[in-house]
């Protein structure tokens, strides 16, 4: 739980590069968005966070085991960046290396690495993740 997240807002054709950890449940920069507004959001190469010990980048890897027991973003891979609104796993969408995407509800907009609740413990690292406000 995010006790006091970073608040942003940006223009468009405004970009920040911000900081998602692995073990974190949201990320602690957020984006208050505006349903309508279109942003593009993208990692660069050589991001990687690990699960336990398995390495991944933000696209997340195939892991039959977490699918079985149930990951926040039900049908995408394990450690794909997410996003979620109001840090509510139930509007949770995949984002990985690269999407452009149509603001659904006025919120906070924040980010996560996909697996299974409860198993934030035996993940580590960071990717940058860059957000840009496209309309």
């Amino acid at each position: 739980m995010i006790s006091s997240p970073r608040l942003h807002k940006l223009n468009v054709d405004e970009v920040l590069t911000i900081k998602v950890m692995a073990n974190a449940d949201y990320s602690t920069d957020q984006f208050t968005v505006t349903k309508g507004e279109a942003y593009k959001v993208w990692c660069g190469k050589g991001n990687w966070w690990v699960d336990m010990f398995i390495p991944a980048g933000p696209g997340g890897y195939p892991n039959p085991l977490a699918n079985l027991f149930g990951q926040r973003v039900n049908g995408t891979r394990c450690f794909c960046l997410c996003g979620a609104y109001n840090n509510i796993d139930a509007d949770a969408f995949a984002i990985g290396n690269l999407a452009q995407f149509t603001i659904t509800q006025g919120s906070n907009l924040s980010f996560f690495a996909n697996d299974v609740k409860g198993y934030e413990w035996n993940n580590w690292g960071s990717i940058s993740v860059n957000i840009e406000r496209i309309a």
